[in-house]
């Protein structure tokens, strides 16, 4: 591409006021020198003299790969519906599909002991609780994935940082899962006729599946762009549902069994065997 830009023709990016801007798109869809139109804060401090260079920031660095990713985002504009769904996508839900095997076999494998400690009544309030479980903590994850995506997509982590904000994110997450699972423990309490060791048990396992889902949200998306260099919208998916699904049904079928087993005996009516 041929295009001439404003400003300093020495280079495909010219300062501005704290702000790099990029070569023009050329008319073939394809992209100039780079890729992207970066906005860099104040103060920050940037070389770059062609698509090969480095950005330099007080963040850390940026290449010229990173600056191109713009046209994955081109590529998959001009797809058809069936290009959209096929491949890629239609292969991080095979692989979900894949990951949420050992869901199956919890539930179905662990069920029948701990209807027997419990017993039926409890056993039936103890399953509806799991969807609600899924469903918050499906609900933090998708919270900490937009949040990092955005992010990362705003330049404010990159490899250097991203240390910092993982740990701020599994923190935020902790405090969630122990508000939530302190109401949810509570409504329990109600519902299981005052049973203590029934509260604390759903309490243990909403903090659990928050505090896994806060992990592998704010993870994925950093994992599938600094590591993987692959696209997080469609592959962070299964690493998070997946993941998410796999602990929360493991800690409110295996690990609510050890729990209630610990605080037992329960007192079971002959009706409700």
């Amino acid at each position: 591409c041929n295009d001439d830009i404003s400003g300093d023709s020495d280079s495909p990016l010219y300062k501005h006021a704290g702000r790099a801007q990029a070569a023009p798109t050329c008319t073939d869809g394809t992209y100039g020198a780079v890729a992207a139109d970066i906005h860099l804060e104040m103060g920050e401090e940037y070389e770059l003299s062609d698509a090969s260079s480095q950005y330099s920031t007080k963040m850390g660095i940026l290449t010229a790969e990173d600056l191109k990713a713009g046209t994955d985002v081109e590529r998959y504009l001009r797809q058809d519906p069936l290009g959209r769904a096929f491949p890629e996508r239609t292969l991080a839900l095979l692989v979900t599909l894949m990951l949420e095997l050992p869901t199956l076999f919890i539930i179905s494998g662990g069920s029948d002991k701990l209807c027997a400690l419990i017993g039926r009544r409890r056993y039936q309030l103890l399953v509806a609780f799991l969807p609600l479980t899924s469903a918050i903590s499906g609900n933090v994850g998708l919270q900490a994935s937009t949040l990092t995506t955005r992010a990362v997509s705003h330049l404010q982590i990159t490899k250097h940082s991203y240390c910092i904000w993982l740990y701020k994110e599994i923190v935020a997450a902790a405090y969630q899962g122990f508000s939530m699972g302190a109401i949810s423990g509570i409504f329990a309490y109600i519902a299981s006729g005052h049973d203590a060791a029934f509260s604390f048990t759903i309490f243990i396992a909403q903090f659990s599946s928050i505090l896994t889902a806060g992990l592998t949200g704010t993870l994925a998306p950093l994992l599938f762009t600094f590591v993987f260099r692959r696209d997080s919208g469609q592959w962070g998916g299964p690493l998070e549902t997946a993941i998410q699904d796999i602990v929360g049904s493991f800690s409110m079928v295996i690990l609510s069994y050890h729990v209630l087993n610990l605080l037992g005996p329960h007192e079971i009516s002959e009706s409700d065997m």
